[in-house]
């Protein structure tokens, strides 16, 4: 699998989308962080018919569980209030170069 910043993916997208046609997966990052990855559409690499499939296999193998009921309608309706400026931590972040 490879790994490929994002500029790179631009500049050369036919070659990349080449390999994927051949079965190998390319992973995008952008600084350093993995953020994609573009893998053939089709069949399954796993071999599993549909999702369900997959999710019943991670059950049984005890790497996920199964929720145990709806979400509370109240507990959507509530909105944390949050005295932050979450837009200008973003900013402030984006600018730092994190």
């Amino acid at each position: 699998m490879r790994a490929i910043n994002i500029a790179e993916l631009k500049n050369r997208l036919s070659h990349y989308l080449r390999l994927v046609r051949r079965g190998e997966a390319v992973l995008v990052r952008d600084r350093d962080r993995i953020i994609a990855r573009i893998e053939p559409a089709g069949e399954s690499r796993s071999g599993h018919e549909n999702d369900s499939d997959r999710l019943l296999e991670l059950e049984r193998a005890g790497v996920l569980r199964p929720g145990r009921g709806g979400i509370n309608v109240k507990l959507l309706a509530k909105r944390p209030s949050v005295k932050a400026d979450v837009v200008g931590a973003l900013l402030q972040e984006r600018e730092e170069g994190r």
